[in-house]
């Protein structure tokens, strides 16, 4: 609307003396010319949209809700001061970065990508005087991590592993106190060898006061355990060399779980396997004095 009409609808003159209206009159027809030409200036640019701050349909703001906690397989603390930090990506776990290791100066990790793998990246850390793990070298062998054969079964925790269900057990577990084998040749210079002979059984029924334990009977006796047991000296290709790995007991719910040879098929009954080779790299390296133990998790 144009400015000299809004004037003359809004505030109509009354005066009567004839200069004064000539004069008005001059001043509204400057301003009309000048406020219309502004107008139709105004009204030849598009109008600009509008954007309103906040959207009519805009959500009503609530308080901030914690993520839910989620339980975690192992207990995780704050990094060594001064540690290297290892890759998860290459080595499965950190344990620099890991609560409780078992107290010792030797760890093995065995780390699967999920609970129904058959294989699992494989790590030897030794704990050095600055309390912070590395991984070890081994003259001869590959730099590690190895890979690792596990259970046909996949993972489960060893509270809810059942036998014959041919799963790992995961959790942290110290290893035995004996290296067994078919092999005359011992790799270990640091623990006992035992090379096994035609009796020689590992007591797997649960129930049995002996359970979990190698246990040797005369040669062509079958033990009363015998149906749910190893006759380790038959088992010559995966037992050339094993140490066993403790599980707790009760509940009977894990035994016969070793660190032994790799299997043809590509998978274990509930074990962990290496290449013969790295298999006894291993288990030349530990030392009980060393309180070795291993940690077998999903990561």
């Amino acid at each position: 609307m144009a400015l000299s009409s809004t004037v003359g609808s809004r505030h109509p003159l009354r005066v009567g003396a004839r200069p004064v209206v000539a004069v008005i009159g001059l001043l509204v027809t400057c301003l009309s010319a000048a406020c219309g030409s502004a107008a139709s200036s105004a009204s030849s640019a598009p109008p600009v949209p509008v954007t309103p701050a906040v959207p009519v349909s805009a959500p009503v703001r609530t308080a901030a809700v914690a993520p839910p906690v989620t339980a975690r397989p192992l207990a995780a603390s704050a990094p060594v001061s001064g540690c290297p930090r290892y890759s998860a990506a290459t080595y499965g776990i950190d344990p620099n970065r890991v609560a409780d290791t078992g107290g010792g100066a030797q760890l093995v990790t065995v780390v699967a990508p999920a609970a129904r793998s058959w294989a699992g990246t494989f790590t030897a850390w030794a704990r050095g005087a600055d309390d912070c793990w590395r991984p070890v070298l081994f003259a001869g062998q590959p730099a590690q991590p190895f890979r690792a054969q596990t259970g046909y079964g996949g993972l489960l925790p060893i509270a809810q592993r059942v036998p014959g269900d041919w799963a790992t057990p995961t959790g942290l577990f110290p290893f035995g106190t004996t290296v067994y084998g078919n092999s005359t040749v011992s790799p270990t210079t640091r623990y006992p060898y035992h090379h096994l002979v035609c009796g020689d059984w590992w007591d797997e029924q649960p129930g049995s006061p002996a359970y979990d334990t190698f246990q040797h009977v005369p040669c062509g006796i079958t033990p009363p355990y015998g149906d749910d047991s190893e006759a380790l000296w038959t088992e010559i290709q995966p037992y050339q060399h094993f140490i066993d790995v403790k599980m707790p007991s009760p509940p009977d719910n894990g035994a016969g779980i070793f660190l032994h040879d790799d299997m043809p098929e590509g998978y274990t009954e509930g074990c962990v396997a290496l290449p013969n080779a790295e298999l006894d790299a291993v288990l030349g390296w530990l030392n009980p004095v060393g309180r070795p133990h291993i940690l077998i998790t999903i990561g």
